[in-house]
């Protein structure tokens, strides 16, 4: 290391300027140059769950498409919107959509595509209106909710399937719905899963009503009985009558885009603006951003922000969780990134893009993301949409201020190229002892890895890698839910239903799926995790206690070990929760691993051994203490004494789980009731 310090400070005074720098290359996606009317203004595009390689594209001018990778994308329209909407009076498409049940035959939403459009005002249309209050207000346009069946054999939206979900009055077309969606990672046994969200534009003369205001809106957009849509009950505003029941969020004035987190529903990121300062909020479901706390403001601007989005993907580790944008200056592309975490006043993290086709003047790029939350940039001039890439290198600039070469003799470059010899030798020897062990532990260096629960004060502290100070402390009182994940499949959840309690069976069955997974033979290509994800009434907490990659273990602690805290856990949870429908745990005679419970002094065993009755039964086989043999598992007779180092550490391993069950009791992780009838299996 000293070498390469030294390396580093000489090679200073030959090289003026040298920056290390990550750089990205767009590969070209879909090229949607052939595709419809070149003058139509392209909408983000809609990633098809059918298939990575397909996505639906559509443009103003209501014409929608089903794109392919390497096709000649050429082909007619899968929806003529103005054509078979039957409504002479369209204006332009605005956003469409697909329900997130879209591939799920046996769920209400399967094949449902929706479409926002704008139209003049038609006052005998009125059954899915949203109001107001006050009917003195003319409006001359109106933004409409519409739902499709597609036709996955012909790839087709069928026409004659329309149905109108609901319309809204606008003063002019920009005030129309100009985003439709929804969360994306919301899953079936969510509660808010199949909620459509969508925001209108703002009205300034309008600025009294919440409607108006820069609002977003959230409908269940499916037919219940004769409605065409229904409201949640847990919508904020249901019972403020000047406020629209399908509002959860307002005073945001101008909304460009909103967007959520992967492990945080109940959050809404929101781009928003004035005209004379924009903002990226940090919104919760019931908020009015126009009196929001300064804590929830990520960032603030007097100049207008580009579109952004969480990256949450993998193929960018140093990105995850940061808020990504493409930037274009002077006809570079920059991919520029910041962290949730960081303040108002830091500047973006910047890295070139490299493009192979040449960028026209005032092109136009958004980033959005594909199915697996992947980078995709759309080009709407040229009507290209790309791919990012990672070039895996790093740019050695130099400036070229060099002074001359010295005419003594002596070449300073000599010199500065040997020391940079020995740099990269020195560099690589050490990346090749600790490049696998940092590549593993990567993906983690954002993610909690560890977590204490402390009984008496009915906490969890929630833990970062090779941290020794905790970064998150979560309260019983405010969680709703623990599931435990095994490679990345959900194997139990435990919440406030009394059905989700746990059981002495359901733990059986528990630890059969984890011991059958143990007994798996690992492949280097293979991995094994355990997660958790802790839930509270404000975000969901994701914490990876275990993950082995082949041969290789990441985490420290032991797989077992795991095991058995997490299901600690979900008894801790589920008395919690359900204190009358969970039952008493029956402890198994396994070795107990709680790295958390304080090490007690064994007296408190060995004093339950001097009882008769612990005497009688010292000599009893305790099984999945230590391992046996063959040869100790068969049978004795029973007039054959057993040697006296056998009864030793017989009476050893029966010391070892007593004072095992001590411990659990005394810490609080046992009853009284479950400590004795725990006792009584160890000596029966």
């Amino acid at each position: 290391m000293c070498i390469v310090c030294f390396a580093i400070v000489f090679c200073s005074f030959f090289f003026t300027k040298v920056v290390f720098a990550d750089q990205y290359q767009l590969e070209l996606f879909v090229d949607l140059s052939q595709i419809g009317d070149g003058d139509a203004v392209w909408l983000p595009p809609l990633n098809s769950p059918v298939s990575d390689n397909e996505l639906f594209v559509a443009k103003d001018n209501g014409l929608i498409y089903l794109a392919k990778k390497d096709g000649a994308n050429n082909q007619q329209a899968i929806l003529d919107l103005p054509l078979n909407s039957n409504n002479s009076n369209f204006i332009s498409l605005s956003a469409i959509s697909l329900h997130p049940s879209f591939t799920l035959p046996e769920e209400p939403g399967y094949a449902t595509f929706y479409t926002a459009h704008t139209t003049s005002f038609e006052l005998e249309k009125f059954n899915n209106r949203v109001t107001l209050n006050d009917s003195n207000i003319e409006f001359a346009f109106e933004t409409v909710i519409t739902a499709w069946s597609y036709d996955f054999e012909t790839q087709r939206i069928d026409p004659t399937s329309q149905r109108e979900v609901i319309r809204i009055p606008i003063k002019t077309p920009d005030n129309a719905i100009q985003q439709l969606t929804f969360d994306p990672y919301l899953k079936p046994w969510n509660d808010d899963y199949g909620q459509l969200y969508f925001s209108l534009g703002y009205i300034n003369e309008l600025n009294e009503h919440a409607l108006y205001s820069g609002a977003i809106l959230c409908i269940y957009p499916l037919m219940f009985g004769a409605r065409e849509y229904t409201v949640s009950a847990s919508n904020p505003f249901i019972k403020m009558p000047e406020i629209s029941d399908e509002i959860v969020v307002l005073g945001a004035q101008n909304i460009e885009h909103f967007f959520w987190a992967k492990y945080s529903h109940e959050t809404i990121f929101v781009q928003h603006n004035n005209q004379t300062q924009h903002w990226l909020s940090k919104a919760k479901v019931g908020v009015n951003l126009d009196s929001q706390p300064q804590s929830n403001l990520l960032k603030q601007q007097s100049n207008k922000m580009p579109p952004m989005m969480l990256y949450q993907g993998r193929n960018f580790p140093n990105l995850r969780n940061s808020i990504v944008f493409i930037t274009l200056l002077d006809n570079q592309l920059s991919l520029s990134s910041f962290s949730l975490e960081s303040s108002n006043n830091e500047l973006p993290i910047s890295a070139d893009v490299i493009t192979t086709d040449p960028i026209l003047p005032k092109s136009i790029f958004s980033i959005h993301q594909n199915n697996q939350n992947e980078l995709i940039i759309l080009d709407r001039r040229q009507s290209r949409l790309y791919s990012l890439q990672s070039t895996n290198t790093n740019i050695v600039i130099d400036d070229s201020s060099q002074p001359p070469a010295s005419t003594s003799g002596f070449k300073p470059y000599v010199l500065a190229i040997s020391l940079l010899v020995i740099l990269f030798t020195a560099l690589f020897f050490i990346k090749r002892k600790r490049g696998a062990q940092k590549l593993d532990l990567q993906p983690l260096v954002n993610e909690y890895v560890r977590f204490e629960y402390v009984l008496t004060q009915e906490t969890i502290f929630l833990f970062r890698i090779n941290q020794k100070k905790a970064h998150k402390t979560l309260h019983l009182n405010d969680m709703i839910r623990c599931e435990v994940m095994l490679n990345n499949k959900v194997i139990n959840i435990v919440d406030h239903d009394p059905e989700n309690a746990i059981n002495n069976q359901i733990e059986t069955d528990i630890r059969g799926l984890f011991t059958t997974e143990q007994d798996q033979n690992m492949l280097d290509e293979h991995t094994r995790q355990i997660q958790i994800i802790l839930t509270t009434k404000e975000a969901s907490y994701p914490i990876c206690l275990y993950l082995r990659k082949g041969k290789s273990r990441v985490t420290s602690a032991k797989y077992f070990r795991v095991v058995d805290m997490v299901i600690d856990l979900c008894w801790v949870i589920s008395k919690r929760f359900n204190p009358n429908e969970t039952e008493t745990r029956i402890v198994p005679v396994a070795a107990f691993s709680r790295p958390n419970l304080t090490v007690l002094p064994k007296v408190s065993a060995e004093s339950l051994l001097d009882s008769p009755a612990l005497v009688k039964h010292s000599n009893t086989k305790l099984e999945g203490i230590s391992p046996t043999t063959p040869e100790s598992t068969a049978a004795e007779p029973e007039s054959k004494p057993k040697p006296k180092s056998q009864k030793i550490e017989h009476k050893t391993e029966l010391v070892d789980a007593l004072d095992k069950l001590v411990n659990l009791h005394k810490e609080g992780y046992l009853s009284d009731e479950e400590f004795s009838l725990a006792k009584a299996n160890l000596l029966r």
